[in-house]
């Protein structure tokens, strides 16, 4: 066996060992001649490297634990989210049409309850806006079917083609994501 050769299978032997059997040879080889502190390096080099790996490999199974342990966080905070929009969102339906509360139906007789719905109006765009809800769809937008939902069409020359006319149930974007569909009303030409 050649020193390379010898060298070589010292080093493999070394990678197998443990961290207390490193530390054993260590303490076995007193007599130092110049080889033998050599060796004793590369074994001490060796078991440092082998007990870095190991620390490595413990901290990246931690930050996959911790990146898992955030996906369900957000995941739960969504569902709460969302949970409480698809609630919230049958209350908002059965409120006259024509806007988010239908203000602009209110006879003039009710004049203290349409200012109170146009305060309650603001108040809740400002909470949608603060947890990055959006409504998905907007009166004179281009239709979207990625977003929108054409219920009714009407055909009118004097409206640009493929536009929402009117927006008959709400939807909502949560981070751009879509949450439900819009239903609308959407002007549509044909050919």
């Amino acid at each position: 066996m050649t020193k390379e050769e010898f060298k070589e299978y010292i080093c493999n032997q070394i990678d197998l060992m443990e961290s207390e059997e490193i530390s054993e040879l260590s303490q076995f080889l007193k007599e130092k001649n110049e080889n033998e502190t050599i060796a004793e390096e590369l074994i001490v080099i060796k078991g440092e490297f082998k007990k870095l790996t190991k620390l490595v490999q413990q901290m990246q199974t931690g930050l996959e634990s911790i990146k898992k342990e955030h996906n369900k966080d957000e995941l739960k905070t969504f569902i709460t989210l969302y949970s409480f929009i698809k609630n919230s969102k049958d209350a908002l339906d059965s409120m006259p049409q024509n806007s988010m509360f239908g203000v602009s139906k209110f006879n003039r007789a009710f004049g203290a309850f349409e200012n109170g719905f146009k305060s309650i109006d603001i108040l809740y765009a400002d909470i949608l806006k603060s947890i990055d809800l959006k409504p998905s769809a907007k009166a004179g937008e281009k239709f979207d079917p990625e977003i929108h939902e054409a219920v009714e069409v009407i055909e009118d020359k004097n409206i640009e083609d493929a536009t929402i006319v009117e927006v008959l149930e709400e939807g909502f974007l949560y981070k751009d994501k879509l949450l439900n569909y819009a239903k609308v009303k959407v002007n549509r030409w044909t050919l």
